[in-house]
This record gives structure tokens, sequence and C-alpha cells, in this order.
């Protein structure tokens, strides 16, 4: 691939940090981890106020969303514009914000979406975004929901968890790749290794166990204990905080879990993560 953008498309709380993470110390490749507040390998991310700022050459912290809006396909072009294609990452769905894209086709070269079990993801959400549980359940339920903008980023609208799914891949002649966080977790060789392909690189089994082994959940929580993480919570909490795969089990109520369910039912049939008769896989 060159030129152009790649996105790294997800909702919030699964896995796309990660991702980041691996891909800084697979493209790195050394003998140490890469350091977590230092990731220039995905040089870019859509709600990041310096990059529109750079674009358009002044500040734009008192700007309304509509103006900061207004810039997206210009900085869009500017990010794709290079000569190598470029990562970026986003929280954003496919669709409009007052009649205009949040993603502008025009300037992409592919799309990398990590997809994560709902009510894992939803524990992470709640926590990051400091809400309860059942307001996290009714969020992620939205087909309108945004993350406002704040001091630390731009406005980003999600819509609800099945809605930013279906919103990527049920775009003309657009094939991301997806990636289930659970197999991330379970089988990272497997997993980062479609990663690898899709990105035309050349098999390196070595190289891909180095950077899974460097981006692993103990090793990146140890440094943002010891040297804290910029893009930690708004609450103030881990940003990473446990990584497991089913621990909603322990956190959720059966009323929690069948709310869920009943709004992201087909979706997570379809990602494997409930059977054809609504029983739980995952």
């Amino acid at each position: 691939m060159s030129g152009g953008i790649i996105w790294l498309a997800s909702y919030p709380k699964s896995g796309n940090t990660w991702l980041r993470i691996f891909l800084e110390n697979l493209f790195r490749n050394t003998q140490l981890p890469a350091d977590i507040n230092n990731l220039k390998v995905v040089r870019f991310s859509d709600n990041s106020y310096s990059l529109y700022e750079m674009v358009c050459g002044k500040s734009l912290r008192t700007e309304s969303d509509t103006n900061i809006h207004k810039l997206r396909n210009q900085v869009q072009k500017y990010m794709g514009s290079h000569s190598e294609t470029v990562f970026a990452k986003t929280h954003n769905a496919v669709m409009n914000f007052e009649n205009s894209p949040l993603i502008w086709l025009e300037h992409l070269a592919g799309v990398v979406y990590v997809i994560r079990n709902p009510l894992d993801m939803l524990i992470s959400f709640s926590d990051h975004y400091n809400l309860t549980i059942d307001d996290a359940i009714e969020a992620i339920s939205s087909p309108y929901h945004r993350i406002n903008s704040t001091e630390k980023g731009i406005f980003q609208i999600l819509g609800g968890w099945s809605n930013h799914y279906y919103s990527w891949f049920n775009v003309e002649n657009l094939s991301p790749l997806c990636l289930r966080y659970e197999d991330m977790t379970q089988n990272p060789v497997k997993s980062f290794g479609k990663l690898m392909k899709f990105l035309g690189l050349p098999k390196d089994t070595p190289r891909l166990k180095r950077a899974i082994r460097h981006s692993s959940f103990q090793v990146v929580s140890q440094q943002e204990a010891k040297s804290g993480f910029a893009e930690q919570s708004r609450a103030g909490h881990k940003f990473f905080r446990q990584g497991r795969v089913g621990s909603y089990r322990r956190v959720l109520s059966d009323v929690q879990i069948a709310k869920v369910i009943d709004n992201h039912g087909e979706l997570m049939v379809e990602m494997g993560y409930l059977d054809k008769n609504g029983k739980l896989k995952v």
C-alpha cells in the first residue's frame, strides 16, 4: 500500500490502543519495548487539536464543533497526501455531521477494524468515561452517541456499538480487516499475523512474536504504573485496567446482560459472541 490513510477504527475500549502499541513495536523492531508515551508509527488521531491547528494555522480551542468539522476534508486530505501510507486512529463512525462526512473516503487506503465483546467493552467504557454501567449500556445503544469535545480532544460521533460496526462494513468497495479483541488475546500470533499479511509485510515470525511480547498487557500496564499514560481516562483511572476476556460475568447483572443482547444480539451472533439460540459463547 502507498499513499492514503489506513484507519485503525474501533468503538472506544476495544483494543485500538493495543493495536497502535503493537504496530509501534513491530515497525521499530528493537530489543526493548517501545515507550507507550512516545508512539509515532500511528502518526495521526482524528480528534487531535494539534493536527487540525497545524493544517489550518491557528488555535481552535475555542472554536465551535461546526467550524472544526468544516476542516475535516482538508485535514484528512493532508493526512493522505504523504508519499507513503499513514496510519491514523479513529473512533468515529462512517456517518455525516451537519451534512458532511466524518470520514472522507477519497483519502482512504484501507481500514483495520478492532471489535470487542460489548459486554466486556462497556465495563472499560463506563470506567474510562466515568459513567455508571446502566448509563454506558444506554450510550452504546444510541444511534447518535457522541463524545463531546474537551480540552484533550475534538468531538467524535460513535453511534451505537452495532451502528458503528455496520457503518464501516457497509461501505461499497471497502473491505476492512476485522480483528476480534478476543482473538488478539487468545491467539495473538494468528491474529496479528493476519494484520501483517493485510499490510503486505513479509512473514517474519520472530519479529511478530517480539512485537506481541513487547505490547503485552503486562508490559504496557507496568509502563503505565511507572510513568503514567498520556491517554488516561477523564476520571483519572488507569487506562490499562485488566484486559481480560469474560470479565463481564463478575460485574454485570443478568438484567444488564439481557439488555445488551436485546440491543446488539444480531451483531453478537455474527461476531461469535452469541450462538443462534442466544447463548453466550465468550
